[in-house]
């Protein structure tokens, strides 16, 4: 197994089936499948529906403006400088709160499934089926709710 350091300064940015933007950070490839680090940058009315994933672990750190996220029972608002850990199979969801354009830097450990799953999400684009959705959603071990 290839165990060497990586670096990275700024990502690809491409485009995101939840309407904002990405840039990928550190593939999964490139860490082995152990995490995939992504920048969202999410326009005003950004919304990452609620789900649950069942293999991952996430890590959010608000960058910049200010989002709301749902995690379990609660609604929190988080701003720059926040950092919410996010256990596998907690319930949640994160949307943009405010006027302003936010930027989350997005940790998602182990990284392998999920970026398989959001480059099969954003394939298949916004205006997929609700059912197509699902599909690639239950392969990857993550429930819409």
């Amino acid at each position: 197994m290839d165990r060497k350091p990586k670096f990275s300064s700024l990502g690809k940015e491409s485009d995101s089936f939840l309407g904002g933007l990405r840039n990928v950070m550190l593939s999964a490839n490139e860490t082995n499948g152990d995490i995939y680090l992504v920048e969202g940058i999410m326009p005003k009315d950004s919304v990452v529906p609620v789900h649950i994933h069942e293999l991952e672990d996430e890590i959010f750190h608000v960058l910049e403006g200010s989002v709301e996220l749902i995690l379990g029972d609660k609604i929190i608002k988080g701003k720059k400088g926040d950092i919410i850990y996010l256990p596998r199979g907690i319930k949640h969801g994160i949307k943009t709160f405010g006027d302003k354009t936010a930027k989350v830097l997005n940790y998602v450990i182990p990284g392998k499934n999920f970026e398989e799953f959001f480059t099969k999400m954003n394939a298949i684009g916004l205006n997929a089926s609700v059912e197509e959705k699902a599909k690639i959603g239950n392969e990857h071990g993550i429930r819409f709710l």
